[in-house]
């Protein structure tokens, strides 16, 4: 965990050079919460939404698909399809960090069973804790959290 918190420092401070220098960043995937390239700990991001069964499930690597430097898995065929037809509104907020740190200005790693949909926009969760904290006042914290999302990444927040 050492080690992925001075990657995640590190790359802050190149992404903020860079962003200073050349403007928005359209996608820094060496912001994201990933392993090996991989998001959501392997589940499947579309599992989470009304289309996908709304219970988040482990996805399969013989069912993968990589958008734009992140590979997610799938739990079925028809899940993956689904996500190809618009990537941007299944992919995890802040990189798949948890959103209470993020509002909080940290970037924690996330327990993928825990989490919020709110609109069309996946939140999660390190802690039962942060989620009810930020169920609180999803859109001061959603704000608060965009912002810090901005500054980290350089992306502008997934609507």
């Amino acid at each position: 965990m050492k080690f992925k918190k001075w990657t995640s420092v590190i790359s802050f401070f190149a992404l903020l050079w860079s962003t200073l220098a050349f403007g928005q960043v359209d996608r820094n995937s060496a912001a994201y919460n990933l392993e090996a390239g991989l998001a959501l700990k392997g589940y499947d991001p579309v599992s989470y939404f009304a289309e996908g069964g709304s219970l988040p499930q482990k996805g399969k690597s013989s069912l993968s698909l990589e958008h734009k430097g992140v590979t997610y898995f799938f739990a079925s065929n028809d899940n993956r399809e689904v996500f190809k037809t618009i990537p941007e509104r299944y992919e995890p907020t802040y990189g798949g960090f948890c959103a209470w740190a993020m509002a909080n200005g940290s970037a924690i790693d996330i327990i993928p069973e825990i989490f919020t949909i709110n609109g069309n926009r996946l939140h999660l969760f390190f802690s039962k804790r942060a989620k009810r904290n930020f169920d609180r006042d999803v859109t001061k914290y959603e704000g608060k959290a965009d912002s810090n999302w901005k500054s980290l990444s350089g992306e502008s927040p997934r609507l």
